[in-house]
């Protein structure tokens, strides 16, 4: 499964500071792309990122694991998803016009 994949491959990024490797979910969800919950240590994929490009099923996979080490939007949230993937603004932007307008 591409999210496995995805979420195997990223995961030394968040790994290296003590974070468990979450278990990954797949459910119909009508707003998010992914949520994570750090307690139970899940991320849950919307099961319609099965159609995106594998660049941006890796936005949302590594997007959900940085709420590991940051678990808002804030500043630092924004600056570490840009420094591991500083792209990942254009990888959304594909994917809330391609992959949305395509349902």
């Amino acid at each position: 499964m591409i999210l496995q994949e995805k979420v195997d491959a990223l995961y030394p990024i968040i790994g290296k500071y003590g974070i468990e490797k979450p278990q990954i979910a797949l459910r119909k969800m009508k707003t998010l792309w992914g949520s994570c919950s750090v307690d139970r240590s899940t991320v849950t994929f919307n099961q319609y990122l099965i159609k995106a490009k594998p660049a941006c099923v890796e936005y949302v996979a590594l997007h959900e694991l940085v709420h590991f080490l940051y678990p808002n939007h804030s500043k630092k949230f924004y600056d570490f998803m840009s420094i591991q993937m500083p792209d990942w603004r254009e990888r959304k932007r594909v994917l809330d016009l391609e992959v949305v307008h395509g349902l």
